[in-house]
This record gives C-alpha cells, structure tokens and sequence, in this order.
C-alpha cells in the first residue's frame, strides 16, 4: 500500500512539475519582440523596427488601418515593461466633447489630440512579468475591436463615441 501511494504521489508531483513547466514556457514579455511580432502577424501585416534611440517599434496594418506598437520602459531596446499600441489620424478640428465621451465609454483604449493636432487612439499594456501567449493574443484582440470601431465612426463621417 505505502508503495502505490508513493507512486501516486510521485505522478502527481512530475504532472505539477510539467504542467508549470509549460505554462512558463506560454509567457510572453515585452522583452520577447519577436514573440510579440509572431503574435502580431497573426492579425495582420506587421513588422519589427527601432526607432532612433534604439527603441523597438512594431509597425503593422489590421483590417487596412494602420498601428504601431512601442516596447516601452526598455534599457537600450531589452528588459522593455510596456507595450504601447497607437493609433494616429492626422483629422483636424475633432470635437474635445467625443473623445470625452469615448474615454468615458471605452475601457482598456482612449483617445486624444497630441501636440501636433493629430487624433490619437492608445492602449497600453503593462507586461514586466509577462503574460501568457493566449492573454497577449487577447490584447490583440481587443485593440483589433478598438481599432475597427474608432476607423469605421471616423470613416462614415462620424466622430467616435
């Protein structure tokens, strides 16, 4: 009896060690550029970059509006924290009023007028410890709804809400 309990216990102490074997294998960090790219193709064309500080930048097209991503908090383009997903619309006198409404409305995404008069939609997503491949491929997600949403009120001449 002691030894088939011993056995049992072994099989589930090797099924609790692989099963956290491979679930940190699924975690994706904004350190990890390509895995965040793989992901990004997955939705669209899309590409890595660096800007010219030596920050990584994705560049991509989802449903035909472009984004880009920025690894931010990063120490010369490694050990990044944040990913920052933007939108940019070079539309002039956009109402202060709607984009109030739409940062009210809207949860993870908002949107506003940069320095240069440009239309703005951001999400950012905080990632120094990671998150797993399926969690990031959600994110992707929700900034693909967003996107489409903000582009399809923008193009039928309606400001977003």
């Amino acid at each position: 009896m002691n030894k088939l309990l011993t056995f049992a216990l072994g099989v589930c102490l090797a099924c609790v060690l692989a099963s956290n074997a491979m679930a940190s294998n699924d975690i994706v960090t904004a350190s990890d550029h390509e895995a965040v790219l793989e992901i990004a193709k997955g939705f669209g064309s899309a590409e890595l970059s660096v800007a010219s500080k030596g920050t990584p930048v994705l560049k991509g097209r989802m449903e035909g509006t472009k984004y880009a991503i920025w690894f931010s908090g990063c120490s010369e383009g490694n050990s990044c924290s944040a990913l920052q997903f933007l939108g940019v619309w070079k539309i002039k006198n956009f109402s202060q009023e709607k984009i109030n409404t739409w940062n009210t409305q809207k949860m993870y995404s908002k949107a506003y007028i940069d320095k240069d008069g440009d239309l703005i939609l951001e999400m950012d997503v905080f990632m120094r410890y990671g998150m797993t491949k399926k969690n990031l491929e959600e994110v992707f997600d929700l900034w693909q709804t967003s996107l489409k949403h903000f582009s399809r009120q923008l193009s039928q001449g309606t400001q977003p809400n």
